[in-house]
């Protein structure tokens, strides 16, 4: 057996063997290798079938379903500015963000888990944006974009999304011109 495969074996028990993601930082310096031979193995594994998930916090085997027990899409726009507003709207309200996704015209549905739900995942969330530079997805589809949120009750949700409401953040699909 490779080294690569010994290290990709390592990486599945990890995964198994813990209910929190774990960064490809961590991963990279358990195994001395650059954190991108850690995204060649995870891609890898997910080839093997191995539902591995990606997410802001790391990775994770996805063996239950992810998020609380009610679960709500909304079709949300804003540009980069109001990100933290939109995800911090959502928070407060006691609802979890678990992953947004844009329809491309080209590559088709295109989604990311997140996992959000308190303030300081919402921060951590930002600063990684930043220090990478990193781009919206929505920003592919003029800032158009879906949030799957999910919360413990129904109520929590539906405030979650009136809350968005009334700041601007739910997309009018009046408006939306082919």
């Amino acid at each position: 057996m490779s080294q690569a495969d010994e290290r990709r074996e390592e990486i599945v028990e990890l995964l198994k063997m813990t209910s929190e993601p774990i960064k490809g930082s961590e991963l990279s310096q358990r195994f001395g290798v650059s954190r991108q031979i850690i995204v060649k193995d995870i891609s890898h594994l997910k080839t093997k079938d191995y539902a591995i998930n990606s997410t802001s916090k790391g990775y994770f085997l996805d063996i239950e379903p992810q998020g609380k027990a009610h679960k709500r899409l909304i079709m949300c726009q804003h540009d980069f500015d109001e990100m933290e507003k939109e995800l911090s709207i959502i928070v407060e309200n006691g609802a979890m963000v678990d992953d947004v996704s844009v329809e491309h015209p080209v590559y088709g549905n295109i989604r990311a888990e997140l996992m959000i739900e308190t303030q300081e995942d919402i921060t951590t969330f930002i600063e990684e944006m930043t220090k990478f530079k990193g781009t919206m997805l929505a920003k592919l589809t003029d800032g158009f974009h879906l949030h799957t949120i999910s919360a413990d009750t129904e109520k929590i949700l539906e405030n979650a999304i009136a809350d968005l409401e009334q700041q601007g953040f739910i997309a009018n699909t009046e408006e939306i011109v082919e």
